[in-house]
């Protein structure tokens, strides 16, 4: 029996993301849909090498050095890889720098890096000069997930990508920026944890009026809430996992935000009044003993004039709810909510609204 294209497709974009929140591809399942016949052969191997993950890189980048179907590796997306200078590093699950160049280049299209660099790991400036002025790659997404906090690797990718647009910084970074101004203008940067200011101020020297989505996972200093200023009038998403004093004041500086998404509600320092663009805010419920007050967030449904959607992420049964669902129902705001207490992730695309479309295969057609 076959299927119009349009089905096939629409199954497998279905099995993609069978385990959300999680971002890992079904690859048993996209694999057997691509045996099945010749219809579902194209679309399911498309699929499969959209996103590469970081234990599947060993096996692409051998796969990269044997394939003819060199059409196969402009699907790629999104890669995950581990990078080791020890060239007799015995563990299977780190790359080369080498592998890492041979994929960029056979992968034009490739869109999301994300690197975990072992130990102090530095690719040396001459390889760096060498490897930025030889070839033109196309990353827009950049994600350094583990480095030593002196390595500099972090600037030496940033010379090799300057066009990138969304930027997470998993990790500390100690190491002192370089003298030479990034040309790259942010439209999101992630950070897990605090930079000094030095490192932040040079993130940011080219994103003054381009940074429109910030996620701090980490509370901010007073250097920070100075440093972020220029920025946060023109942010239109902030996600906060932590709050005091500095985050509020941050919050507050934030006058055209579209977008709101925090971690639990603050219990020791207030909300800030918040501004009325505000269309989205969402809320991640992770306290399991405390007792949680909704009275600020309804506060902010009944006052904002903007808001169409409330995200409630957390137990459904809190004694407040029903309030809360009444005074979204009393000014037609949608209210979603699930029980699944996870972080809301998005994919690294430029956003026409908020909240942006989450873990969706369409998002992959605006990463070019």
């Amino acid at each position: 029996m076959h299927l119009p294209e349009e089905l096939v497709c629409a199954i497998l974009a279905k099995l993609f993301y069978k385990n959300p929140p999680f971002s890992t591809p079904d690859y048993t399942s996209l694999s057997a849909c691509s045996l099945v016949n010749s219809m579902w052969t194209g679309p399911a191997q498309t699929l499969l090498f959209k996103r590469i993950t970081l234990e599947k890189a060993p096996a692409f980048a051998q796969l990269v050095f044997s394939t003819r179907n060199t059409i196969l590796l402009t699907h790629v997306r999104t890669l995950a890889i581990a990078l080791s200078a020890n060239t007799l590093d015995s563990d299977n699950s780190v790359c080369q720098v080498s592998t890492l160049i041979s994929i960029l280049e056979h992968c034009p299209r490739l869109y999301e890096l994300s690197v975990s660099a072992r130990a102090l790991f530095s690719l040396g400036s001459e390889l760096t000069s060498s490897i930025a002025a030889t070839t033109a790659f196309a990353i827009r997404a950049l994600r350094l997930m583990e480095c030593s906090v002196q390595s500099p690797i972090l600037y030496e990718l940033l010379t090799i990508f300057p066009r990138v647009q969304f930027l997470t910084l998993g990790v500390e970074i100690a190491a002192s920026p370089p003298t030479w101004t990034l040309t790259a203008q942010l439209y999101e940067l992630t950070l897990h944890r605090t930079p000094s200011s030095d490192v932040l101020v040079w993130l940011l020297s080219s994103s003054g009026t381009s940074l429109r989505v910030l996620e701090l996972r980490d509370l901010p200093s007073a250097r920070t809430q100075s440093d972020l200023g220029p920025c946060c009038p023109h942010i239109q998403s902030l996600r906060l996992m932590r709050y005091d004093a500095y985050t509020a004041a941050i919050l507050r500086r934030c006058t055209n935000l579209i977008e709101l998404v925090l971690l639990n509600v603050p219990p020791l320092v207030s909300l800030p009044a918040l501004p009325p663009s505000l269309e989205h805010f969402a809320l991640l419920i992770q306290t399991y003993t405390a007792s949680v007050d909704l009275q600020p967030v309804i506060v902010a449904v009944d006052t904002l004039p903007r808001l169409r959607i409330l995200s409630f992420i957390g137990d459904g049964q809190l004694e407040q709810i029903p309030r809360l669902r009444a005074a979204c129902d009393a000014k037609g705001i949608a209210m979603w909510t699930t029980l699944h207490k996870f972080w809301i992730n998005d994919d690294p695309v430029i956003a026409s609204h908020f909240p942006r479309r989450r873990q969706s295969v369409s998002n992959f057609y605006l990463m070019n």
